[in-house]
């Protein structure tokens, strides 16, 4: 399925939005389909089915789309690639939606990791769906991008190289070709080197829990970047990246490389595959929150990205004593229990397995 012209993108927020417009802009027929319960949020775009792009040098584009809905039947029929643009906690109640509807050869890319990957393979082989599917991920969004106001996105930054991983690895092949022409996608080993190389979890869950009173204090006004990330905060950082790059040795994959000054910086290594049509470390500034401690930078990136990492490293014997002190830290801030509400290996379809067998499983699939 070369020269792949139809698309779904699933999602109601950021990066649904600026996915389905860019694409369509790229020539590609796209349809953009919310889960129904986000009906009136997704008001705007099923009114107007066009959404307006604010591009990262501030000009407008009125976006006409193939199909807004939130019909999954319709939205998928036929298409060749199906863009999950959704947040980690809610991607499995997306894909069990689209499971009615899958149809052969087609081939589904969850923007970004969080390990979606392998909870997908694992929940096909659960259902026993025999459909031929290619699962893929990437280790991060095409772009920094928020919306501005209902149907309208704004791209702050936009990613000169991300991390393209399939599953089963055999088919990265097809899919570089394909998502090649779409975005700057370079191939991972295996969709463990994309949810790896996912920077939010990294970046994202110890900044901010070290600066949790000030984001008490200062809610919808905070900015991590811009307020948070100092000196202290990017020792942190960094403390997380070096755990993580262990875990990713263990198993076999390879780290997206940063230099050293990255880190010591206001985006921190947040940027350094990303542009800005001027002044990217102020444009990273700029993208605000989070406005509480219990957003996405925790509920998220703690349970679908450090606690699967902390549990892939003990299982492979990996010590990762300030990713635990988050997690711990985090659960006790928010009163949940993060070590069980997180991904376990058993999920992932990957538990007790040696390092041979996992890499077995991650080229051929379940």
């Amino acid at each position: 399925m070369t020269n792949a012209r139809r698309i779904a993108v699933l999602g109601g927020g950021n990066g649904a939005h600026t996915m389905a417009a860019d694409l369509t802009l790229k020539g590609y027929e796209v349809n953009i389909c919310e889960a129904p319960e986000f009906k009136k949020a997704f008001s705007t775009t099923l009114e107007r089915q066009t959404i307006d792009l604010i591009d990262a040098w501030g000009e407008k584009h009125t976006v006409k789309l193939n199909k807004a809905t939130t019909n999954f039947a319709e939205a998928l029929d036929g298409v060749d690639y199906i863009m999950m643009a959704v947040p980690a906690i809610g991607a499995k109640d997306f894909f069990n939606y689209v499971v009615p509807y899958l149809e052969d050869g087609q081939t589904i890319v969850k923007w970004s990791a969080n390990f979606s990957a392998l909870s997908f393979a694992s929940m096909l082989k659960e259902k026993g769906v025999e459909k031929e599917i290619t699962l893929a991920e990437t280790h991060t969004l095409p772009w920094g991008c928020r919306l501005v106001a209902p149907a309208t996105v704004q791209i702050m930054v936009w990613a000169v190289k991300l991390l393209l991983a399939a599953l089963p690895a055999k088919n990265i092949d097809r899919v570089m070709d394909d998502v090649g022409k779409m975005y700057p996608v370079v191939a991972g080993e295996n969709v463990l080197a994309t949810s790896l190389n996912n920077l939010n979890p990294i970046v994202h869950p110890i900044g901010t829990v070290m600066n949790a009173g000030w984001i008490d204090a200062m809610g919808k006004d905070f900015h991590l970047y811009r307020d948070g990330n100092t000196l202290s905060t990017s020792k942190g950082i960094k403390a997380v990246f070096e755990e993580v790059s262990k875990v990713a040795d263990a198993v076999g994959v390879t780290m997206l490389e940063y230099p050293e000054e990255d880190f010591w910086k206001k985006s921190a290594i947040m940027s350094t595959y990303f542009r800005a049509a001027f002044d990217k470390e102020g444009a990273v500034a700029k993208i605000s929150g989070p406005s509480s401690v219990k957003s996405r930078y925790i509920t998220e990136d703690i349970p679908y990205g450090l606690v699967p990492i902390a549990k892939l490293g003990r299982h492979f014997n990996v010590a990762t004593p300030v990713i635990n002190a988050v997690i711990e830290l985090a659960s006790v801030v928010n009163q949940t229990n993060y070590w069980k509400e997180g991904l376990s290996l058993e999920e992932l379809g990957i538990a007790g397995l040696t390092k041979e067998e996992l890499v077995k499983v991650l080229q051929e699939g379940f």
